[in-house]
Order: C-alpha cells, then sequence, then structure tokens
C-alpha cells in the first residue's frame, strides 16, 4: 500500500478520534506545529526514516521532543505509528490531517502570486471572489514573483486562473511565431 493511502487513513482515524475527545483545536495546533518542525528539521525527518536506528529509539526522540508539548491524543498517535514500524509516515500524516482539518472546518487554501505586495483592499477583494466561488472561508497566501511583471496567478484546489503580463507576452509571442 502506498505511503500516502496509509498516511490518509490514519490521519483520517486522527481527526475522528479528536473529534470524540473534543480535542480538534488542540490536536491541529500540534500537527501543524509537527509539520513544521519536520519542514526546519532534515535530521528528525531522516531518523524517522533511517532503518538503522531502533524504533524504541525513535519513540524516545518523539517523546522528548513532543511529549510534553503534544496533546495525548496527538502523541498517541506517534505511539500507535512507532510501535506499527511505520513512523517514517509520520511528516505525511500530518500533512494529510492539516489538510483535512481544513475541509472539517470549511476552509478553503488560495494562493495568490504577484509582481508586487497587495494592497489590504485587493487581498479582500481576492478573498471575497474565492469565499464567493467556494462557499468556504479563505485562507489567503501571498507570494511575490517579480517575473511576473503585473496581473496575478490564483490557486484554487486544483484550478488555477494566470492573468499575469508575463503569459500574456508568451502568448503573444507564441501566436506571432506561427
Amino acid at each position: 500500500m502506498s505511503e500516502l493511502i496509509v498516511a490518509h487513513r490514519y490521519a483520517k482515524s486522527l481527526l475522528d478520534f479528536a473529534i470524540e475527545k473534543n480535542a480538534v483545536e488542540a490536536v491541529a495546533k500540534d500537527m501543524i506545529d509537527f509539520a513544521e518542525t519536520c519542514e526546519g528539521s532534515h535530521d528528525l525527518v531522516l531518523a524517522l526514516k533511517s532503518p538503522i536506528i531502533k524504533h524504541y529509539t525513535k519513540l524516545a526522540i518523539l517523546a522528548k521532543l513532543f511529549k510534553d508539548k503534544f496533546n495525548p491524543v496527538t502523541y498517541g498517535i506517534f505511539v500507535i505509528i512507532t510501535n506499527k514500524n511505520r513512523e517514517k509516515i509520520l511528516p505525511a500524516v500530518a500533512k494529510e490531517f492539516i489538510s483535512m482539518y481544513t475541509d472539517y472546518k470549511g476552509i478553503q487554501k488560495a494562493t495568490v502570486t504577484t509582481a508586487s505586495s497587495l494592497t489590504a483592499d485587493q487581498k479582500a477583494t481576492v478573498s471575497k471572489i474565492v469565499k464567493d466561488y467556494t462557499g468556504k472561508e479563505v485562507e489567503l497566501i501571498e507570494k511575490i514573483d517579480e517575473s511576473l511583471i503585473g496581473g496575478f496567478i490564483l490557486k484554487v484546489g486544483d484550478q488555477q486562473i494566470d492573468d499575469s503580463i508575463k503569459r500574456k507576452l508568451n502568448d503573444l509571442k507564441v501566436s506571432l511565431a506561427s
């Protein structure tokens, strides 16, 4: 079974259990913190994936780092996964959980890429457009890419709107070449 499918199943079970224990917000915060820790610590990810390091040692590492800081529900999934010798999927479980949590809360992530920073009014306008389109609350992620020259690229889920000057110039170049 692929790592992503297994991670999805563990994340779904964790979300269901967190709902049952009224700990969804705490578990979500823990999983966000864990995902950020994994992104910032390549050594932790390598240790979790290492076939040389024993599972009880990996659990000791996780306990030292997270047991006192995380909700018992969150730490419990670490113990379960490690005891099943699947600790290498913990970062994927965290990412899957975060994705499921945003769906559970009715939040839609949208990424807008522009050549320069958006004003507060522009951010509000983009958020309103996405909210009207999806019917969900919007978490807007702003990225800057000066190579766009102007305009924007808006990504919502698996859909993308590219209204950048860079794309328009490329389209013009292609049409003039043919």
